[in-house]
């Protein structure tokens, strides 16, 4: 009954950016809800690095919840990372995305770990400790604020026409949704893939958000908005 409160029929003009590199999604997720906001900020290449090189989870290729979430508070936005505190898990996935030695990537994956309890304490009131939903997207959404969201990219891919993609971790922008289905801005830029701006249906959504069995890491929504004491009038 709740969920009927919630617009079901909506759109956010939140820009597409295609990714440059096979590991920058969450800063072209990061750099379209910004351009959203904020229409003086350029979709380049230039942006897609910097903000990189700002919310990346070293020692790995993929961007940091946390640090995403810290890019927008710092910029005075009014941000919730919707995501359960669980334990990183050791899975193998996640150990062979570290960008070290194999033999050192255990010392490494512990560093991980504690730097994340350090990021962690710096944003800790805008952390919303529980499995992120749908019914979280629909409310962001109703109130007029895109969702950066973390799925497992082999959804998203076969979405777009793909026969056989990887599962890898993934940043997307969910801008809209359309009665059982939710409008998309999936930054990957390969041939023969249908165009980034494109819709997904709830249940493949769903599954999609279902990271933590595959890559040890729990799923995660990113809800970006204006201060309440701020226009409502959005850039771009």
């Amino acid at each position: 009954m709740a969920e009927r409160r919630y617009r079901k029929n909506m759109r956010l003009e939140v820009p597409l950016y295609r990714q440059t590199t096979d590991f920058s999604c969450g800063a072209c997720a990061t750099l379209m809800v910004w351009k959203y906001f904020d229409g003086k900020v350029q979709l380049s290449k230039r942006n897609e690095f910097l903000i990189w090189t700002e919310i990346v989870a070293l020692p790995f290729k993929f961007s940091s919840p946390y640090r995403i979430a810290a890019f927008f508070i710092k910029r005075g936005f009014e941000t919730k990372l919707v995501m359960k505190q669980e334990e990183i898990s050791e899975d193998i996935t996640l150990l062979e995305c570290c960008q070290a030695d194999p033999a050192e990537r255990k010392l490494f994956l512990n560093f991980f770990k504690e730097h994340n309890m350090i990021l962690k304490r710096s944003i800790a009131s805008a952390i919303l400790d529980r499995k992120p939903t749908l019914r979280d997207i629909r409310r962001a959404l109703s109130t007029n604020s895109p969702v950066i969201a973390l799925v497992d990219s082999y959804r998203t891919a076969k979405a777009r026409g793909a026969r056989d993609p990887p599962h890898l971790p993934h940043w997307i922008v969910v801008t809209g949704c359309e009665d059982e289905k939710f409008h998309v801005n999936d930054s990957i830029n390969e041939l023969g893939l249908k165009n980034g701006k494109m819709m997904i249906e709830s249940n493949v959504m769903e599954r999609a958000m279902d990271t933590y069995p595959r890559f040890g890491w729990p799923s995660a929504l990113i809800v970006i908005g204006l201060k309440t004491n701020e226009s409502d009038v959005q850039g771009g």
